[in-house]
């Protein structure tokens, strides 16, 4: 009988041990998760942004972006800007962003001011379906896109 218990021991041992390892139990960061070629061949129309006291802002002006797995591309509002990139993960950073300067009416440069100062704090990203969500370096969204 006691040859027995300790035959079952290492079964009970190895049996803890996969359990302690445990598989995905959804509370790991989005990091591994997302794939940057989910934001590449895809118009991305800005949505909502967070404004400069912090309350979200719905957008109608036309922002868009564009991805091509280096540069982002789109129109800001009135001009059109463009920025190179990097993404790994959940991770992005952009290089630094070039515009056209046309004159614009004044809601429509406040909007573009305000995109090109929050797409250069960017800091990472998260797509789910067909909408984006861009965060700040802290983690705060402060850029809601849908595809176009």
């Amino acid at each position: 009988m006691k040859l027995r218990r300790f035959a079952l021991l290492p079964l009970v041992l190895l049996a803890f041990a996969f359990v302690a390892c445990g598989g995905d139990d959804g509370g790991s960061g989005s990091d591994d998760t997302q794939d940057p070629g989910a934001l590449e061949g895809e118009s991305w129309i800005l949505t909502q942004m967070l404004t400069a006291g912090g309350q979200t802002e719905i957008v109608q002006t036309g922002v868009s972006a564009e991805f091509d797995g280096s540069t982002i591309s789109g129109n800001s509002g009135c001009n059109a800007y463009h920025a190179s990139y990097e993404a790994t993960g959940s991770e992005i950073s952009f290089g630094p962003i070039a515009a056209t300067k046309k004159i614009c009416p004044e809601d429509e440069q406040s909007t573009e001011d305000r995109y090109l100062q929050l797409l250069a704090e960017i800091g990472s990203f998260e797509v789910s379906g067909r909408s984006m969500s861009m965060n700040d370096t802290d983690g705060t969204p402060v850029l809601q896109f849908m595809q176009g």
